[in-house]
């Protein structure tokens, strides 16, 4: 599938309604990324909303209009905590994401104590642990996220775990923290001094560029909102290297189709091809 759209999600577990929880869509422009949109969403409910289509309007695109979209949060659990639970309705991603949507975040976490600090087999580049005291929450909530637009019949491919041929979208996991490392951009995540935002416009140039000032200036100020940018930067860039589990992970084909994979640019993980 060819791709034209692209969106990026710097996802939040936090208490609703959410003043954290952005999103930026871009469009491929002369083989270079534009971003045209970069949005706040006080409820998950109203990502989900934007994911599955209200970012069209944003973007002036069709209706039939693929988007590949790459989200900041785990998409799984780690193998071992998976094998410790009882009554999953089956050993699949598909049976854990359900488990994890029918329960809140502590008593998913409160269950899995003992793999607060345990990483993901497929875990590269310093991620955190999906269960950790500080992410559980993203995780779970994450993955409820995920498993609803799946289970409420929205055509939607997640990726690798819950592949879907011909889906209007695809969403991968991608973590900005790394992607910065991996690309070079420099720069903290917030101006620390005065006249400081007017000289980080200059970071973004090599990777992409911005369909109005205010956007480059939201994404230049805010955390969150340059988090999302990154994403949909990642996402950008493996638009060819959607099979990068496949070529590039050093597990089973099984364990990444029940964990995940965090996407990374191409480079990172030698270049596809």
């Amino acid at each position: 599938m060819t791709f034209r759209y692209f969106g990026g999600i710097d996802f939040s577990g936090a208490k609703e309604p959410l003043n954290n929880l952005w999103t930026a869509v871009g469009e491929e422009r002369d083989g270079r990324l534009c971003i045209v949109s970069v949005c706040p969403h006080p409820f998950r409910a109203d990502l989900a909303a934007y994911v599955t289509g209200g970012w069209r309007r944003h973007a002036r695109a069709d209706d039939d209009a693929p988007v590949l979209w790459g989200a900041d949060f785990p998409f799984g659990l780690p193998s071992e905590a998976v094998a410790t639970i009882e009554g999953l309705r089956e050993r699949s991603w598909r049976g854990v994401a359900s488990w994890c949507a029918d329960r809140p975040p502590d008593e998913v976490r409160d269950g899995l104590t003992a793999f607060g600090k345990a990483g993901r087999r497929t875990d590269t580049g310093g991620a955190m642990a999906p269960l950790d005291l500080r992410l559980y929450r993203q995780t779970v909530e994450g993955m409820r996220l995920l498993w609803e637009m799946r289970d409420g019949g929205e055509e939607v491919s997640i990726l690798p775990v819950l592949p879907r041929t011909g889906a209007a979208t695809t969403i991968v996991e991608v973590y900005p923290s790394g992607a910065v490392k991996d690309l070079g951009i420099k720069g903290s995540r917030v101006p620390s001094r005065a006249g400081e935002v007017r000289a980080r416009p200059a970071a973004w140039r090599p990777y992409l560029s911005f369909d109005h000032p205010s956007l480059e200036a939201i994404a230049c100020t805010l955390e969150d909102a340059r988090d999302a940018c990154i994403a949909c930067l990642v996402a950008y860039q493996c638009r060819d290297d959607l099979d990068q589990p496949a070529r590039a992970a050093t597990v089973p084909a099984d364990t990444v189709a029940l964990e995940g994979w965090i996407y990374r640019p191409p480079a990172a993980v030698g270049q596809a091809g």
